[in-house]
């Protein structure tokens, strides 16, 4: 039986930047060493692959497409282009769907799976969810989220194979979605060991170097940025590096923070061995979360986040000790590891700082070895992707 012969594969990203998920970097990976055709679907032209067209604007596409395109037009009339460019490519990524010219489609979260909703998929074509947002009920307040639900549960009887990071998010999927008979596999969001670790995991330098790289949100350290550069000690300097350049209210923060608190501050894009070398370099990894009711993004979701902080696996997977917020999720894992301290009060800093470099050695090799009993993916998802493979029709060769 030939699988590389057979249609495309569709892999319909609802984020920006594909690359900024392990799970699905791999898995894409593993389709391209497999030599199978497929299409990659993001809202970012540049991170498309194949012959994948951006679809932007997310969330009203779920609702009323025409109307609502109008409307954003002449609410953003500076992204006219991109709206329309976006509707376009909608209905041709819908016609090619309804032309068989997929065999399998796999997706991400109520908003991947509400798209396909409104592209009407064929029953025959079999869906795979990656699930690492769980869109809860309770929490529905707009029109728009009220419209992501009704068109995720539609989209559900497509569904054959589910991902999730952990046992505890499988049951709440499971309960909230009323999908237990369907197969749910549990692997972390992490990253596959690619590089190898340096020789010297705690560097000797005059400043060690704390670290803190990803978005700039008020559910992570916007607000508590002020707390912790004001609180981190002497011998020790705050590194805060994002992908995007934040917004001027809060850039002039941060400059201010660099001038009196010797803050460094970076802004620009890092490929994985670019992010690998940061954290190579650093001596401790935050890894704050606090839950804002604002957003089903970062409300429950967030709360239960536990295998799906990427940041905390990187850290791990790279020897480095974590300082994070102890919500339970969290907790769990570092009670039984004990790779970092959670905190309550981020004016603790500087003794959780100076408890974790007086074992820096036993805090590091307890990361590792979180990593590598819980946190490593490869085998998961070698397993995982067998099983999706295996949904592909296959014909004589």
């Amino acid at each position: 039986m030939d699988l590389s012969a057979q249609k495309k594969i569709l892999f319909l990203y609802p984020y920006g930047y594909w690359r900024a998920n392990p799970n699905c970097d791999s898995l894409v990976e593993r389709c391209q060493a497999d030599n199978l055709s497929f299409d990659l679907v993001c809202p970012s032209r540049s991170n498309c692959l194949g012959e994948g067209k951006e679809i932007a604007e997310w969330v009203w596409l779920v609702r009323r497409i025409i109307p609502s395109a109008f409307k954003q037009s002449f609410r953003r009339p500076w992204k006219l282009k991109t709206i329309w460019r976006s509707v376009i490519h909608f209905f041709r990524l819908k016609d090619l769907i309804h032309q068989s010219h997929y065999s399998l489609i796999v997706t991400c979260d109520a908003t991947g799976l509400s798209l396909l909703s409104r592209m009407e998929i064929p029953k025959k074509v079999p869906v795979v969810y990656l699930s690492f947002h769980i869109l809860f009920r309770t929490e529905l307040r707009t029109a728009n989220e009220r419209a992501l639900a009704r068109k995720e549960t539609a989209s559900l009887p497509s569904v054959v194979l589910v991902l999730s990071q952990d046992k505890n998010r499988k049951d709440l999927i499971s309960k909230e979605l009323n999908i237990g008979r369907k197969p749910i596999d549990c692997i972390a969001v992490a990253p596959e060991e690619r590089f190898p670790l340096p020789s010297n995991v705690s560097p000797n330098k005059t400043g060690k170097m704390i670290l803190y790289c990803g978005n700039l949100e008020k559910w992570n350290l916007e607000e508590m940025l002020d707390t912790i550069a004001l609180n981190i000690p002497p011998t020790f300097y705050l590194r805060v590096h994002t992908h995007f350049k934040p917004p001027s209210k809060l850039l002039k923060r941060i400059r201010r923070l660099e001038k009196n608190q010797g803050l460094h501050f970076t802004f620009d894009f890092l490929d994985e061995k670019g992010l690998v070398d940061l954290i190579d370099e650093s001596y401790i990894g935050l890894a704050p979360y606090f839950p804002q009711p604002s957003s089903w993004m970062v409300n429950q979701t967030l709360f239960h986040i536990g295998k799906a902080s990427t940041k905390i696996a990187y850290y791990c997977s790279r020897k480095k000790p974590v300082i994070t917020t102890p919500l339970p999720s969290l907790q769990e894992a570092l009670s039984n590891y004990s790779f970092g301290i959670a905190l309550n009060e981020w004016t603790d800093i500087g003794s959780a700082i100076a408890q974790i470099d007086s074992s820096y050695s036993l805090f590091s090799e307890n990361a590792y070895r979180y990593y590598q009993g819980e946190l490593n993916p490869t085998v998961g998802l070698n397993r995982f992707w067998e099983k999706t493979k295996a949904l592909i029709p296959k014909t004589p060769t």
